[in-house]
């Protein structure tokens, strides 16, 4: 009898404190809900790192039977399988120098520089905005080095990324702030369109995440991440929000 292949799921190799490479395994809050939620079911599953957009192209595929940690557009709802459950949420800040003004509006930073990391989405209101230039990064880090050495004007970054990037980076301290909270996205594990066994995971996935959230695991590792879902106010609404709103209005 040949067995089934353990199907794999990839990781991003690189966006601590969520998932990251680390100390020679996968590490981060999104990994460990990822693990807990398919270790209430049946389901053997393998987490690979990969740099998040050759994740995607991967999953795209049918290679790997998901990617994980994936903010949805139009596109990767089509490309894609989301499962019901969300994995977090954080907010998408806009970053600047320590001197620089807080930003109410995008209008306020037309044609400047915004270093942006290659396969993010970051809300439709900052990626259908046309009137900034995006400078495209490997990794938030080369971003903020650029800001720093004034070849960018802002940095686009979540922010308990960024958090955990300048805890890793002591000697950036105090050299940025968050002017806006751009948007506060949810999280998704997506799955294949395209490998056989992907649908069956989306459905043990989604089980297994109602069962960790109901029976306290989920909140535990929020806990021991020390990291908020997407409750802190720190930065009032975000700017899709009120550019949803201007355009909702008569």
């Amino acid at each position: 009898m040949v067995r089934a292949e353990t199907p794999r799921i990839g990781a991003e190799d690189d966006w601590y404190p969520y998932t990251a490479w680390r100390n020679e395994r996968i590490e981060g809050m999104s990994a460990d809900i990822v693990r807990a939620a398919f270790a209430t079911s049946n389901a053997t599953v393998e987490l690979a790192p990969y740099p998040y957009s050759r994740c995607m192209e991967l999953a795209r595929s049918g290679s790997l039977a998901g990617c994980f940690n994936t903010t949805p557009d139009a596109n990767i709802r089509a490309d894609f399988l989301l499962p019901q459950e969300v994995l977090f949420s954080d907010d998408i800040l806009l970053w600047g120098r320590a001197d620089a003004e807080a930003i109410d509006d995008l209008d306020a930073i037309d044609g400047k520089r915004v270093a942006v990391t290659i396969g993010y989405t970051y809300g439709e209101y900052f990626d259908n905005y046309a009137d900034i230039q995006r400078i495209a990064v490997r990794r938030d880090i080369n971003g903020f080095l650029m800001l720093q050495r004034d070849r960018v004007d802002y940095v686009i970054a979540f922010r308990g990324t960024t958090e955990a990037l300048l805890r890793d980076h002591s000697e950036l301290v105090g050299q940025f702030k968050a002017l806006a909270r751009v948007h506060r996205p949810q999280l998704y594990l997506t799955f294949s369109r395209h490998h056989p066994q992907a649908e069956a995971l989306l459905h043990d996935f989604d089980a297994g995440m109602r069962q960790i959230r109901q029976d306290g695991t989920y909140q535990r590792i929020l806990a021991n991440w020390q990291l908020i879902d997407g409750q802190s106010t720190a930065h009032g609404s975000t700017l899709q929000e009120r550019h949803n709103n201007k355009t909702e209005s008569p």
